[in-house]
């Protein structure tokens, strides 16, 4: 049987910062074989859009995804399509629909950090597809190389553990474990540095490079100690998981991911327990040393 054509999805709303994403693809794509497919959705109930023919306005759509797959040298097999209907749902079944590996997003409030504003279309795409939701924030030197791993203590982080495995055997990336514990807690003595051991020792039978850290901190929030750390040892990437799994609802995106996104300067890797499952069948030769899955 063929093998099926590894795709990455990258949604373009012809907006300020889309072209981070098309320029990250163009990058990203060759290192995992797999076909760019640009998307445009049509939102027809939008208030300006009323007294406009739709067949105008996909075919003036199209017109511009191909102008734009010109404009970045995307290569000649470079699929493009355009939808009508709500963005996110239509974005989620189109990338369920092609199989997509990937989906590349762009944050429109990039200069929005420390304001509680993260796009509603890229919000709900993270929250309901069923691939790991790639935030482009920049076009790094490097793609997927350098990923920072933040752990804490809910039953998801086994979940990231798998995908940063994953990710790292894709892409042949380096793994630096982190994590924050405040006050006087010592590092060694912390329930997260027992965690830790055990990423290490999964790491460790998949030969993968790896460093950890534990941060120690007096005061301020978790999430800004995560991304000065990031860029103190200038990682490219920080995987996160969505939500956490106590709440016991998928469509939630917690106060620690959504701070992420919003302020982290380098691509956020996102994924729900759904884009883990997923991830779980792209790679079969991780060892279990620890029975973990």
């Amino acid at each position: 049987m063929k093998e099926q054509q590894s795709t990455i999805l990258i949604p373009v709303d012809f907006k300020d910062h889309f072209k981070l994403a098309v320029e990250f693809g163009k990058k990203l794509a060759p290192t995992i074989s797999a076909e760019i497919h640009l998307l445009y959705v049509l939102d027809l109930n939008e208030w300006w859009l009323e007294d406009v023919k739709p067949e105008k306005i996909v075919n003036d759509a199209f017109n511009k995804l191909v102008k734009v797959s010109k404009e970045f040298q995307l290569p000649e097999k470079t699929k493009y399509s355009v939808l009508q209907g709500k963005r996110h749902e239509k974005i989620v079944s189109y990338a369920n629909e092609i199989g997509a590996r990937y989906i590349l997003m762009v944050d429109n409030y990039p200069n929005a950090r420390g304001e509680q504003k993260l796009g509603a279309t890229l919000s709900n795409v993270i929250i309901s597809a069923k691939q790991p939701v790639i935030t482009v924030k920049s076009v790094t030197p490097t793609i997927l190389k350098r990923i920072l791993v933040p752990l804490d203590l809910t039953k998801d982080c086994r979940l990231k553990l798998f995908n940063s495995i994953a990710i790292a055997l894709a892409f042949d990336s380096s793994l630096h474990i982190t994590s924050v514990v405040f006050g006087d807690i010592k590092p060694e003595d912390s329930r997260i540095n027992d965690k830790m051991n055990k990423y290490q020792q999964f790491y460790k039978e998949n030969n993968i490079l790896y460093s950890t850290k534990i941060l120690q901190k007096d005061e301020d929030f978790a999430y800004r100690a995560i991304i000065e750390y990031a860029q103190d040892i200038k990682c490219d990437a920080i995987i996160i998981m969505t939500h956490r799994e106590s709440v016991g609802i998928d469509n939630y995106l917690g106060a620690f991911a959504h701070h992420i996104i919003n302020e982290s300067p380098i691509p956020v890797i996102t994924l729900n327990s759904a884009a883990s499952g997923e991830q779980r069948n792209i790679i079969k030769s991780i060892l279990d040393p620890l029975n973990l899955f």
